[in-house]
């Protein structure tokens, strides 16, 4: 074998594990109904949720006694209302935010976030 097909045999196979790695961490984008189908079989199954927060449900947010849990409900491009929890410091202005994409796995009668992105109303729209 000559060195450039061992050269290009390295390259191909390190192309393969890179698009190997990249298919096993990617995840889907879901609505809640799905998400909680999708959790039967794969609890760790990370998932993103688009989702609108619901100002009219308490939020729960005590920095003082544990300011790593933030509670609040939001409804999915369906009009599915789920309770989200979120361990980790509230975001600031959320409430300012058209909608959010909840990134993490659902547990039931709740979704756990472990990121929340949030999505500011343009500038650029009409209004």
């Amino acid at each position: 074998m000559k060195p450039v097909h061992i050269v290009i045999i390295v390259f191909i196979s390190i192309g393969l594990a890179i698009g190997i790695s990249f298919y096993g961490d990617t995840s889907k984008y879901v609505c809640f109904a799905e998400a909680d189908q999708l959790a039967k079989d794969k609890p760790n199954m990370k998932l993103h949720v688009v989702s609108t927060l619901n100002t009219n449900k308490p939020q729960i947010y005590d920095p003082q006694k544990d300011p790593n849990y933030f509670e609040f409900y939001a409804s999915d491009t369906t009009g599915m209302e789920k309770r989200i929890i979120y361990h980790n410091a509230k975001p600031t202005d959320l409430e300012k935010t058209d909608k959010v994409v909840l990134i993490g796995y659902s547990r039931g009668d709740y979704f756990e976030a472990v990121d929340i992105l949030k999505k500011c109303p343009s500038k650029y729209e009409k209004k």
